[in-house]
């Protein structure tokens, strides 16, 4: 499938779900214990000064201590859960059947993912610099001048900086798909992410932004749709991935748990 119908948002979000159906126990109980566990380590420090009033600067310090190793656990429980969840999604794309791996299975992946995660970390961070310098640049440019010139120079460089370091990073945003579904380095991930999305850096914004809108209709649905949009949205993703490799190569292909998993395989066929 080309990349153009393969991350058509529409159709991506559409399959997801159709595909989501049909092992809902693993895939939406997957998805759905992902996002929640994601949400509470993404809550950091915000209970920082309710603490502080309650119990004094004294605990601070033991307090950030502690969550950030409560962070690190859910951030390393979350990367097991997401490999696990992705190979799962995988089997049942393309046999119907959640496979013996299961869902906690990760499948040799956590290790890859969690260093293919921080490389792609420090990759963004490199690749922000020229946005970032640019929109920085306009700011103190925008110093030399009054009114409302100021105001239109800090809020198009602002806009031009975010776009250019959008379109840098987006790049890397199959690294994580490609780690898990074919059998690369996390460098050669990055690279394989890289040379997929070249040429279609606007498609893929697109589709970005459209999992980010269906994902925030769940706000609509008493916030906790959200959680529902959400899961769909984070898969759709991957979904796309698959199609979009479906064939292509001895890397791209499933590898089978057991003799019964390859005969199904080759009975399908």
């Amino acid at each position: 499938m080309e990349f153009k119908e393969a991350f058509r948002p529409i159709r991506a979000l559409k399959s997801t779900f159709e595909a989501m159906n049909l092992q809902p126990a693993h895939l939406w109980g997957g998805a759905l214990l992902l996002m929640f566990i994601e949400q509470i380590a993404g809550m950091g420090f915000n209970f920082i000064a309710p603490v502080v009033e309650s119990f004094g600067e004294e605990v601070l310090i033991y307090f950030i201590a502690g969550s950030c190793i409560a962070m690190l656990g859910l951030y390393l429980l979350a990367t097991w859960l997401y490999a696990g969840l992705l190979a799962t999604l995988r089997s049942v794309i393309q046999t119907g059947e959640v496979g013996e791996g299961g869902l906690f299975d990760h499948r040799g992946k956590f290790v890859p993912l969690i260093l293919t995660r921080i490389f792609v970390g420090l990759c963004s961070i490199v690749l922000s610099i020229p946005g970032i310098a640019l929109a920085v640049g306009a700011f103190f440019y925008a110093q030399r001048l009054s009114g409302g010139q100021q105001i239109l120079i800090v809020i198009v460089g602002g806009i031009a900086g975010y776009l250019l370091i959008l379109y840098a990073v987006v790049g890397l945003m199959l690294a994580e798909p490609a780690v898990i579904f074919e059998r690369l380095s996390p460098t050669e991930a990055i690279g394989r992410s890289w040379r997929l999305v070249r040429g279609h850096r606007w498609r893929m914004i697109l589709f970005l932004l459209v999992n980010m809108i269906f994902t925030l209709l769940g706000i609509l649905m008493c916030c906790v749709g959200m959680f529902a949009t959400g899961s769909i949205a984070r898969l759709a993703t991957s979904e796309a991935y698959l199609k979009l490799t479906a064939g292509e190569s001895p890397a791209s292909e499933p590898t089978f748990n057991s003799e019964a998993d390859e005969d199904r395989a080759v009975h399908l066929d």
